[in-house]
């Protein structure tokens, strides 16, 4: 299972127990709601030193710590 997979199973979870169902819906800019999504409500899933982290050793911003999220969701949950 991925990370964004276990986030939405967890999320449509607490979302069943209020009683309510998700309602799909379709933004059309270009991706900007997800980017800002991830950017701001994601903190970064790495501690300091983990290889995997894509600003080792480099300037953290908004665009480097993005992608870096955007990978994380779509590797395996750590155990």
């Amino acid at each position: 299972m991925t990370n964004r997979e276990y986030m939405i199973n967890l999320l449509l979870d607490g979302l069943e127990e209020t009683g309510k169902s998700l309602t799909r819906v379709s933004f059309d800019d270009c991706g900007a709601s997800e980017e800002s999504m991830v950017y701001y409500n994601i903190n970064c899933p790495y501690t300091e030193g983990d290889k995997r982290c894509h600003c080792n050793g480099k300037d953290i911003n908004r665009e480097t710590c993005t992608k870096c999220k955007w990978e994380w969701l779509d590797q395996p949950v750590d155990e």
